[in-house]
């Protein structure tokens, strides 16, 4: 399915249904397009719904983004051997579904298919070999997360309860059910179970004979080979992960080819603002320009987003939007910030239900405006790192004239500032290319040379890395666990390691020495591994930038308990630098002072905290001419 996907999205500029009916072909797939809907229905009912509908909330970016990622994923974790047999199960229960509910005079059949597919999702789960009850609890928790007015989420948690307490059900349950149970039956089994009116018995009120159920799964079956010989689905495959492996490399060359071509449908603002959601996560996007005439930051409309007339006066004003217009560069504001930070800037990220904020200043020193944007603090944390490239993304978006049109005045510059010439657009679509282009060939490098490399431990960790940005991406909601995968008890030991080995470019050119002293038999921290991680290397690269010359970094694991018999596990990182100046260690966590300058100190530490918090730990820290430790606690009961 994966590789017919790709097929099908490379070089694309835009979506057609087509498309749309290939997402309702695989579990994971459909989730994550309905996942974009929901966003943009909430509260709404699947009452008529139509695959078709998927299609307006879903930018070819972003789809393109969750087609690499799954197909990358694929490639480097490899195709487990029941999930083309779970996948084709999957197709019939969604076909049966479908063929129950137009029977049945059912509203929606199109969202039967999608619930009958998505009962399969845990069978798509990478742990779900290993552990198949955890993989169902991680598929229940992200349909429940659907804040969308159906019984989708119910047909899995249902899936096994006995008929008798499913009479008074809701219909699509019912439907759902039914067809789960009938798919998987033997020929023999089906026989058995027929005398006694199998349909009935699974609570549906219609009373069907044997024959009768037997025609309805044939026409599933007809219906599932239609569609697999409509999109070729089922040709043979010797190896899947390489066939796979050679679909990348052709997407990768369309999608190439296709960079060049002008795009003419999007403003540069807007394109902007579909790309930090699509690819940092970061959503809710307000477009402020600078009114000349009144000194004030005047919100405009941005596409199909929500337009609130919202004014900023410039002169006197706190807001990370003020500060950002007179700075150049990035500022963001997190919620825990509190009384330091402004109120509207509270306001805005409360409202959209965040984290934080980034303002962006967009256009160049002269003339201007600013684009504000919600998201986690992971997503935050991703602009914190690389401050001058988000604000470079800003300047470009401004900077360029408009093609085709000649601005021979303010009036017609401010008619058509929406306008956005070809080679913003290709600026953008470099923008948006390189990181799955990378993470596609580098899933490609490890088919090639095979799990025994030489190097298949800097690929795994090269690997995950990538794989990290892709979870930022996939951070929906403003809910930073929304797409996250199991918990997973995350060895922290291993973690630092890595992180080690990873940064090790950095500290060896600088010429510090980075050293360990992990304790061994830590408890497994059952948290976000992303967020461990987040912290580990944030306070690293802080230590190592703060480390003169021919210093020294040391990072310490240990296992404490408190008088309470609390357990924690503790995590020490700590410089050989020159201390912090009184004045900045009062302020170190504070997300709105710079310590270094650039828009980058005191960024990654207030995000640090933040995360840390989220995980129930405490952080702290002593400073002193001979360097800085910090000292992290998380709690293991």
């Amino acid at each position: 399915m994966l590789n017919r996907l790709l097929a099908e999205l490379g070089g694309r500029q835009s979506l057609d249904e087509s498309i749309a009916e290939l997402l309702s072909l695989d579990p994971v797939l459909a989730l994550r397009a309905l996942e974009v809907y929901a966003q943009q229905h909430a509260g709404d009912s699947l009452r008529g719904f139509s695959y078709k509908d998927l299609l307006p909330g879903l930018d070819v970016r972003s789809l393109k983004s969750i087609a690499t990622t799954a197909a990358t994923e694929r490639c480097t974790r490899g195709v487990s051997p029941g999930r083309q047999a779970s996948w084709r199960l999957g197709l019939r229960c969604a076909a049966l579904s479908r063929v129950l509910a137009e029977k049945l005079h059912y509203s929606s059949p199109d969202e039967a298919w999608l619930a009958g597919m998505l009962v399969w999702l845990p069978a798509f789960s990478d742990v779900f070999d290993a552990a198949p009850q955890a993989a169902r609890v991680a598929a229940q928790a992200a349909l429940d997360r659907l804040p969308l007015r159906s019984f989708l989420a119910d047909a899995l948690r249902y899936l096994d309860t006995s008929p008798a307490r499913l009479v008074d059900a809701a219909p699509l349950v019912q439907m759902v059910v039914a067809a789960h149970h009938l798919v998987r039956l033997s020929p023999s089994e089906f026989s058995r179970k027929s005398e006694n009116s199998l349909l009935n018995t699974l609570f549906l009120a219609t009373k069907d004979d044997h024959e009768a159920v037997q025609d309805m799964l044939m026409q599933a079956d007809r219906a599932v080979n239609a569609v697999t010989e409509r999109f070729r689905l089922e040709q043979a495959n010797i190896n899947p992960v390489g066939d796979l492996a050679l679909e990348l490399i052709r997407y990768n060359q369309l999608e190439l080819a296709a960079s060049a071509m002008q795009e003419n449908h999007e403003t540069a603002i807007l394109t902007l603002a579909n790309l930090l959601a699509s690819h940092e996560g970061l959503a809710d996007p307000i477009y402020l320009k600078l009114n000349r005439r009144t000194s004030f930051l005047e919100a405009r409309p941005l596409g199909e987003h929500p337009y609130a007339p919202l004014s900023i006066r410039v002169e006197g004003s706190k807001t990370a939007a003020v500060r950002a217009f007179f700075t150049r560069t990035p500022v963001i504001v997190l919620e825990s910030a509190g009384k330091a930070a402004a109120v509207l800037d509270l306001q805005l990220i409360r409202q959209a239900d965040a984290d934080g904020l980034v303002a962006i200043p967009v256009g160049e020193s002269d003339s201007q405006g600013v684009l504000l944007v919600c998201g986690s603090a992971s997503a935050l944390s991703a602009v914190a790192e690389m401050p001058k490239h988000y604000a470079r993304m800003g300047e470009v978006v401004g900077q360029a004239p408009l093609t085709g049109i000649v601005i021979e005045s303010e009036p017609d510059a401010d008619q058509q500032a929406d306008a956005l010439p070809t080679r913003v657009r290709r600026a953008a679509h470099e923008i948006n290319n390189p990181l799955g282009i990378i993470k596609n060939y580098l899933a490609i490098l490890k088919v090639k040379l095979g799990d025994d490399a030489p190097i298949a431990d800097e690929l795994r960790i090269i690997y995950e890395e990538l794989d990290r940005i892709v979870r930022i991406v996939r951070d929906l909601a403003r809910d930073p666990d929304a797409a996250a995968a199991l918990p997973e008890a995350a060895d922290l030991n291993a973690l630092i390691q890595d992180l080690v080995k990873v940064t090790q470019p950095t500290w060896q050119s600088k010429g510090v020495q980075v050293t360990t002293r992990l304790t061994s038999g830590l408890a497994g921290l059952s948290e976000d591994r992303d967020k461990l991680k987040q912290i580990v290397l944030n306070l690293l690269l802080n230590a190592i930038e703060a480390t003169p010359p021919d210093g020294a970094v040391r990072i310490e694991t240990a296992a404490l308990s408190n008088h309470r018999h609390e357990n924690f596990i503790e995590i020490v990182v700590a410089d050989s630098g020159a201390g912090m100046p009184a004045e900045i260690a009062a302020k170190i966590f504070d997300p709105l002072d710079t310590a270094k300058g650039d828009g980058h100190a005191g960024l990654g530490l207030s995000i640090v905290k933040s995360l840390t918090e989220a995980m129930q730990g405490s952080i702290i820290f002593k400073t002193s001419a001979s360097g800085t430790t910090f000292q992290i606690l998380l709690p293991t009961n």
